[in-house]
């Protein structure tokens, strides 16, 4: 059993790791510009991304995570802030997805692309949540 659980966590870890290289390649696309056209492509590109590799990650995150805290159950304080931590981090993610999506429907309308991207920006406020759980998941970890 502890062989599943730690090749469970290797996988979690994995998609993590998967997860926060396509986070740094969508921040690139969002950077590459602030013309119409710089922003239309953005969109169109921020969209596939999400729907066909991000939002697939995301579930198999948690996935794997809710396997992974129902080994570990009753959770300790440390891994119950870790889990709210991830989830808040999750839920932004999962806001900036639904954001993209609206923006790609109307990506014809250069105003309300604008528009959108600063909301696309606020999921960074996910940033420091996802900085504490992985910190926490890396102490828990290596315990």
């Amino acid at each position: 059993m502890l062989v599943a659980v730690e090749h469970l966590r290797l996988l979690h870890f994995g998609l993590l790791c998967a997860w926060s290289g396509v986070l740094l390649v969508e921040f690139v696309i969002e950077s590459l510009g602030d013309d119409d056209d710089a922003l239309a492509s953005a969109a169109r590109a921020h969209f596939w991304i999400d729907v066909l590799i991000e939002i697939p990650l995301v579930l198999a995150v948690l996935t794997t995570g809710a396997m992974l805290l129902a080994q570990d159950w009753p959770p300790s304080h440390v891994l119950v802030v870790k889990v709210v931590s991830a989830l808040v981090a999750i839920g932004l993610n999962l806001y900036c997805c639904g954001v993209v999506i609206v923006r790609y429907r109307r990506r014809g309308d250069p105003a309300a692309v604008r528009g959108l991207r600063r909301r696309v920006r606020l999921s960074a406020l996910g940033i420091p949540f996802g900085a504490l759980a992985a910190y926490l998941g890396f102490a828990y970890f290596l315990r």
